[in-house]
């Protein structure tokens, strides 16, 4: 795995962590962001700089932000004893590219090898918080080996929702990825949603029959 290390400039010195219990993982809740705009809107709040540890993109670049054995300023109350690793995007909103969940399951891989007895959660597990968002991985991120099973699972829909999907399949209403996959079990997007709404109507009108 290939770390970038950007340059800091820190509006004051950093503190050594004297102990490291918890990884605690955060989503940037804008879609777009990188260590510089991140480490400037940080000082604008009067903290020394960047408050995560690292930063992981959606190409699935790496980023360190404050250097890993210096406390972070990402989570109140655990910041003396914790990593803070932040996933640009806002996973309320959207869902993490592969490039982006790869990085991520490596990253933690190596932090988790790094400090075998740290307790990982999200934001939200430690303070009042949506982040990381209700779209986050957070299960795919600690443990890849869940994505073929995953896969198997989506394949079919449920026993007591088998009848209304092959309605909808009949019908039009959902239309696959030419191999009968459907990915049954994944939540639908607005704009998944607005198609199948769409296809009804044409088909109240007498049409996609």
């Amino acid at each position: 795995m290939k770390i970038i290390y950007p340059q800091y400039q820190w509006a004051y010195a950093l503190t050594p962590r004297k102990q490291t219990t918890h990884l605690i993982l955060h989503h940037s809740a804008t879609s777009s962001a990188t260590t510089e705009n991140i480490h400037a809107y940080h000082k604008s709040l009067g903290w020394a700089g960047i408050a995560y540890h690292f930063l992981v993109r959606k190409n699935g670049a790496v980023y360190a932000g404050r250097p890993i054995d210096m406390m972070g300023g990402h989570t109140k109350n655990y910041n003396h004893c914790s990593i803070g690793v932040c996933f640009e995007g806002n996973f309320d909103k959207e869902y993490m590219p592969d490039a982006q969940l790869e990085s991520g399951q490596e990253l933690i891989s190596y932090l988790l090898t790094k400090y075998p007895s740290i307790i990982t959660g999200q934001h939200k597990d430690f303070g009042k918080t949506n982040c990381a968002g209700a779209n986050f991985p957070f299960t795919l991120l600690l443990n890849p080996s869940d994505e073929g099973d995953a896969d198997e699972e989506n394949k079919e829909p449920s026993e007591w929702a088998k009848t209304a999907c092959g309605w909808a399949v009949g019908k039009g209403l959902f239309k696959g990825d030419g191999t009968g996959n459907f990915r049954w079990h994944e939540y639908a997007t607005r704009e998944e949603l607005a198609a199948v709404l769409m296809r009804y109507s044409t088909i109240e009108k007498g049409g996609l029959k």
